[in-house]
């Protein structure tokens, strides 16, 4: 029997369900096609190819031109139907079987089936394709296409993640990535490849736009409801604002912190969405370059860093210090983990411990006869980074370590990067919605994700027991204790953890950005007027 505040309850939920699907049906009502939407960007892609790129910016634009089996939802554990219309495992889970679609084409007009999804797994798993995400498909030993819209994967293992680590990656047309050699696919022009989801590309002008325009195949029908999504690369952060203030632009991300007061007060025409993301803020230091391989080094140089007073200056509220390779969004977080403190003498004590020490009186430290001095890179283009590292250089001072900032164009920066060609950087992950160190921390990704050579065989031990746990609660000590390593360690300097700063015109209607990506629903988007 129901108590009256049983009853009361159920008739709250009951009422929010009827005003939400009233809402969503009056949205859908006055939903308006046509019209185009012009996207700031600071930077740059790295590649278009789903194959072919590690940049997370990157990757939005291609789920929005290729589609998934599963739609993620907000709460980075379930899933809706995409691709899959239906999916089940057997008893044991070791098989997982996806009904597709029958309506879905690629953008050439060649139906999309169970057998593209069999060619793309073959793509993913085959260490010569070079899948920045190969790790994911580890456990997934085939994938096999039982008739042309059903698909079986077979897993080594039962563990929670599977389901998603079967839906990562977008599916490729078997029809052009079977042509190809594994380790061509990845490098493939965008261009010429057949594409399936909401958008389409139209144009692309390294440094200038990415233009998107509605796929006219799209199997839902109606959407996408704009017609153009027009992504405008203005490397300049004081342009860009000031074409989202004039018109120019209708939508930014992550607008600087200092900017968003005067907006509010002068722009009611601009709509901020403002939520929780997956991102955080690093200076990394290269470990394999001494004396970064040295965490009683890297402990002192984030001691001497004043992370509070540079999400004050710079984030004006908007970023919280980040102690943990995971952000608060992810449940695995430990919010238990005490930050190291900001403390100049206890970071000069460290650091003569280490050896380094004012031999010859001209204020900086040094140890063999050598400068403690290293190069700190980052993007250009990014005005908070390049605030930030003004700011480390004079902390580091303080302590007797030169640092000299220097900025690269993003792509540029990125291939530097990657090669491991740095001492330190400043830069920010997206993470995965995966409770997974492996990709950036195990020892088997330094090739990949993991450009700071950091390995502890300890913290892979742990992660890989906590990801062959079914049960969360039963992993979180061990992902815990993995991330209090990390911390201590210091590979990185975690700086912060950051909330969405994006700020959309009002004629356009917003449908859902979460912390997957603020254009997860783009294809639900709409424009109440203006630009045709």
């Amino acid at each position: 029997m129901m108590t009256h505040g049983s009853w009361r309850r159920f008739a709250l939920l009951a009422l929010a369900v009827v005003l939400a699907l009233a809402s969503g049906c009056a949205r859908k009502d006055r939903a308006r096609r046509g019209g185009t939407l012009v996207v700031g960007e600071i930077n740059d892609y790295e590649s278009l190819n789903p194959m072919g790129t590690t940049d997370a910016h990157a990757r939005d634009i291609c789920n929005l031109m290729f589609l998934s089996l599963l739609e993620e939802r907000s709460d980075l554990l379930t899933f809706g139907p995409r691709l899959a219309e239906s999916w089940e495992f057997s008893d044991d889970r070791l098989r997982l079987t996806f009904r597709l679609r029958r309506d879905v084409v690629w953008t050439d007009g060649a139906p999309l089936t169970a057998a593209d999804v069999e060619a793309t797994f073959r793509a993913q798993k085959d260490p010569a394709t070079a899948w920045a995400s190969r790790h994911l498909k580890d456990r997934i030993d085939s994938v096999r296409a039982t008739d042309d819209w059903t698909v079986v994967y077979h897993f080594s293992a039962a563990y929670p993640y599977q389901l998603m680590d079967a839906n990562d990656g977008v599916i490729m047309p078997k029809h052009v990535i079977e042509t190809l050699p594994p380790g061509e696919i990845g490098a493939f022009p965008v261009e010429r490849l057949p594409s399936s989801g909401p958008f389409k590309l139209e144009s692309w002008v390294k440094g200038q736009a990415l233009t998107l325009v509605k796929n006219e195949r799209y199997y839902e029908e109606g959407k996408p409801y704009l017609d153009r999504v027009i992504f405008k690369i203005i490397p300049d952060p004081v342009t860009l604002v000031t074409q989202l203030k004039g018109g120019e632009i209708d939508c930014m991300e992550m607008v600087p912190p200092g900017e968003i007061e005067a907006i509010r007060k002068n722009h009611p025409e601009l709509v901020f969405y403002d939520f929780p993301t997956r991102a955080y803020n690093y200076v990394a230091w290269n470990g394999a370059r001494p004396p970064f391989d040295d965490a009683k080094v890297r402990r002192a140089l984030t001691m001497a860093i004043d992370r509070r007073l540079i999400n004050e200056n710079i984030y004006y509220g908007f970023a919280d210090e980040c102690t943990s390779p995971f952000p608060p969004i992810i449940w695995a977080y430990d919010p238990e983990i005490e930050p190291l403190p900001f403390d100049t003498a206890a970071a000069r004590e460290a650091l003569a411990a280490a050896g380094f020490r004012d031999s010859d009186g001209d204020g900086w430290l040094d140890r063999a006869g050598k400068r403690f001095e290293f190069e700190l890179v980052t993007n250009h283009g990014n005005q908070m980074r390049a605030d930030m590292q003004i700011m480390i250089q004079e902390m580091l001072r303080r302590v007797g370590v030169k640092a000299n900032p220097s900025t690269l164009e993003w792509t540029v920066f990125l291939e530097k990067i990657k090669r491991g060609d740095y001492d330190a950087q400043i830069n920010s992950w997206r993470v995965g919605t995966k409770a997974d160190l492996a990709p950036i921390w195990a020892c088997t990704s330094r090739q990949g994700y993991n450009r700071v050579g950091y390995c502890n065989p300890l913290v892979d031990s742990l992660n890989a027991a906590a990801s062959a746990m079914l049960d969360f609660e039963q992993a979180k000590p061990l992902l815990h204790r993995a991330q209090r390593i990390i911390y201590e360690e210091q590979p990185y300097t975690f700086l912060n953890v950051v909330r969405a700063r994006n700020v959309v015109h009002r004629r356009i209607t917003v449908v859902d950005p979460d912390a997957i990506s603020m254009y997860h629903h783009l294809q639900d988007w709409w424009a109440a007027s203006g630009k045709e």
